[in-house]
């Protein structure tokens, strides 16, 4: 993956600093093989773990990432995880620097890579290592901080993550007030994920006087509104 290239120049710095080891001389036949497909029971498991770790710093250095966070996975190697995690970081590639985290178990690191992420309005990302983190009292603030950066959608994930009815409206509200027809569809989506007819209705009414058919009877359809589809459907063929 390419984002994943941007963070192999650090790595293979990093480990090639690195002393050899005796098991470390068997890591160049095992790639040769595929270390999928070499049997290692033999070895106690003292022995799999280091020879695996070994695989996976030498898979480091010759940028396969990937493989590397693959083989670190297998091991257990939450302190190699976390610094393929920590590299990520620091080139903003927060969304690989949270799935090295969780994967080592890190919650410290998730945290601070949610706030981070909160503080430069990387949303998406924040969202995703507080919901890992299970930080409801955060993931409201993001949703919070959505609102003010008109970022909608993910605000409607937030709320609807929270299960907070008030919320979602609060964000259907604050499109329709926008006026502006872009933000409409997130009005939809906001009522709609809070059970909200009455504004669905209001809504349908809004694109009926914009004299987008096709939107009002799809929001009317959401609202359960059969009347004011079947005026549509029977005077103007929209359905």
């Amino acid at each position: 993956m390419e984002h994943i290239k941007k963070a192999v120049p650090g790595l293979v710095e990093k480990y090639n600093a690195k002393g050899t080891e005796t098991y470390e001389k068997m890591v160049p036949i095992i790639l040769k093989k595929g270390v999928e497909s070499v049997n290692l029971s033999m070895f106690s498991d003292e022995m799999k773990v280091n020879v695996l770790n070994a695989v996976g710093e030498e898979l480091i250095k010759k940028g396969k990432i990937e493989d590397a966070i693959k083989t670190f996975v297998q091991t257990g190697n939450k302190q190699k995880l976390v610094e393929i995690g920590d590299d990520f970081a620091s080139k903003g590639m927060y969304s690989d620097a949270i799935d090295c985290y969780h994967m080592a178990e890190n919650k410290d690191r998730l945290r601070r890579t949610g706030e981070t992420c909160l503080r430069d309005g990387q949303m998406i990302d924040a969202i995703r290592a507080y919901k890992l983190l299970n930080d409801k009292d955060m993931l409201l603030k993001v949703g919070e901080e959505c609102i003010k950066r008109e970022k909608y959608d993910s605000a409607i994930e937030v709320f609807q993550l929270l299960a907070n009815r008030m919320k979602l409206i609060e964000v259907g509200d604050r499109c329709v007030k926008t006026e502006r027809v872009e933000a409409l569809p997130f009005a939809e989506k906001a009522y709609a994920a809070a059970d909200e007819k009455e504004k669905l209705n209001k809504l349908g009414d809004l694109y009926l006087k914009k004299e987008s058919l096709s939107d009002a009877y799809r929001v009317y359809n959401t609202a359960g509104n059969e009347m004011m589809m079947v005026f549509l459907k029977e005077n103007f063929g929209v359905n």
